[in-house]
């Protein structure tokens, strides 16, 4: 008896704090989505997003990639809902003729979040940004900067695509002397990218996310690097040259 309390415990303590949603991949289907159907992205922080293009009409978010008795489906809690907004919750269900998430215009840069842990899916339509900076303790600028953060390159086939060289090493005089992050203007507000981990080493791990907690990159070894950054799908990829 005792035995199957704890049992009962430890699924109800996984379901509300380690499980929440208990999904392991999240799927799109619908007349919106191209080609029918597309997996969603899962990120470290449990969630899942979704970066590209869609099509106008309806979208459907779902826990399995064929439909079945299995799968859920997440349903927004507004009627007539666009996955462009601010932020609405949804609620899980079996229907498989709730209602799904409309897409009104066909546009290439579509960008969600499925927030499994707070139950909210938030969206929009992705403006390339005008500027991306790099600053802080590995770099040659520190971190009192504002105003002279180095600049980074813009692509000139893809404006969500930027690409810097130059070194980064260890500055035991300022503080956090190998970390660094990435700006969307000359200074600390308002645009501004991290990884999802504290100290990231930025030659491991090439998933990011827009605002949030200040965590920074840090660097493993010095060198001359040759670092590029997707804005657009949160992701970064950084090489030593030297």
């Amino acid at each position: 008896m005792k035995r199957n309390i704890l049992i009962t415990l430890s699924f109800i303590i996984c379901q509300l704090v380690f499980c929440p949603a208990g999904a392991q991949s999240l799927w799109i289907t619908g007349s919106a989505v191209p080609g029918g159907i597309q997996q969603l992205t899962a990120t470290p922080d449990g969630n899942f997003k979704y970066a590209g293009s869609l099509q106008a009409g309806e979208l459907r978010v779902q826990t399995t990639k064929k439909t079945g008795k299995d799968t859920r489906y997440l349903t927004p809690l507004l009627p007539d809902a666009s996955i462009a907004n601010k932020g609405i919750g949804y609620t899980e269900t079996t229907d498989a003729e709730a209602a799904g998430w409309q897409v009104p215009v066909s546009e290439d840069r579509y960008r969600f979040t499925v927030n499994r842990h707070v139950r909210l899916l938030r969206g929009e339509i992705f403006q390339p940004w005008g500027e991306l900076f790099i600053a802080g303790g590995a770099t040659e600028v520190g971190w009192k900067c504002e105003g002279k953060m180095l600049l980074m390159k813009q692509d000139v086939e893809n404006p969500c695509l930027w690409t810097w060289e130059g070194e980064l090493k260890n500055h035991p005089d300022v503080e956090e002397p190998r970390s660094f992050k990435f700006q969307g203007q000359d200074r600390w507000n308002p645009k501004s990218l991290h990884p999802y981990k504290q100290d990231t080493d930025i030659l491991e791990d090439q998933q990011m996310r827009t605002g949030g907690d200040d965590t920074k990159w840090t660097i493993s070894r010095e060198g001359t690097y040759r670092i590029s950054v997707d804005v657009f799908h949160e992701t970064v990829k950084a090489e030593v040259i030297d």
